[in-house]
């Protein structure tokens, strides 16, 4: 039996506020976006992203399609758990014992996917939450839009102390392709919940590249900074 002695989940600076039936809190501390807007060449013909979504979506695992029509999700956004062990039934447990200020119960877990380390999940092992089978928008990121648009993946882990294993990095990596490659996100949709709030989630040891790939300017990012994407 794994017992955790640690509150699961990251958290931004400063008062939390928890969102309240499965909605977002509000609270936003975005940074400075870099203003780059790439030409139309960069961003290829509307024949090339028809032909990619649709291999994409030849290519989509069975067993990652949600029980109900897929929401227009738009970025990406990864997290660790913030301590050594950690299931989907922990984190729901610990996450549906939490209030916001009006003393509500949080719906539940707030990530869509949790990928394990080998202690309380298989180590590699990706699950699917309740939000994602059932579309639900996410209660993870601290900023609305965030939530609403974004696939919160949870790498179970504390990122501060170790990097994550092998496995889940590998299947990070594959998750997050196959998600962007499922919704048609670009490589500035793929964030760090430290890239859109003061927290230090996932972690300092936290494999980014390796994952996501380098930040380019023709993806909409300054060049090797971790500034906000450009909206569109």
């Amino acid at each position: 039996m794994i017992t955790l002695h640690a509150t699961i989940g990251c958290f931004w600076g400063g008062p939390a506020v928890a969102p309240t039936r499965g909605f977002a809190p509000m609270r936003s501390s975005v940074k400075a976006a870099g203003r780059y807007a790439p030409q139309a060449s960069e961003r290829g013909s509307r024949a090339d992203r028809q032909a990619q979504a649709a291999a994409a979506l030849a290519a989509w695992p069975a067993q990652l399609e949600p029980a109900v029509p897929a929401r227009a999700w738009k970025y990406i956004v990864l997290h660790h758990s913030a301590t050594t062990a950690g299931d989907v039934l922990s984190i729901d447990e610990d996450h549906r014992g939490r209030t916001d200020a009006a003393g509500d119960h949080w719906l539940g877990i707030g990530y869509h996917f949790v990928i394990g380390n080998g202690h309380g999940m298989a180590d590699g092992a990706v699950e699917p939450t309740f939000r994602w089978r059932e579309q639900l928008q996410g209660a993870h990121a601290g900023v609305h839009r965030y939530n609403d648009e974004g696939i919160g993946i949870c790498l179970v882990g504390n990122f501060n102390e170790g990097p994550p294993t092998p496995r889940q990095i590998d299947a990070a990596r594959t998750l997050v392709s196959q998600l962007a490659g499922r919704f048609a996100i670009p490589r500035a949709g793929c964030l760090r919940h430290d890239d859109i709030g003061n927290t230090e989630c996932p972690g300092r040891l936290f494999p980014w590249d390796q994952i996501a790939g380098p930040l380019s300017v023709k993806d909409g990012w300054v060049a090797g900074s971790r500034m906000m994407p450009v909206h569109r």
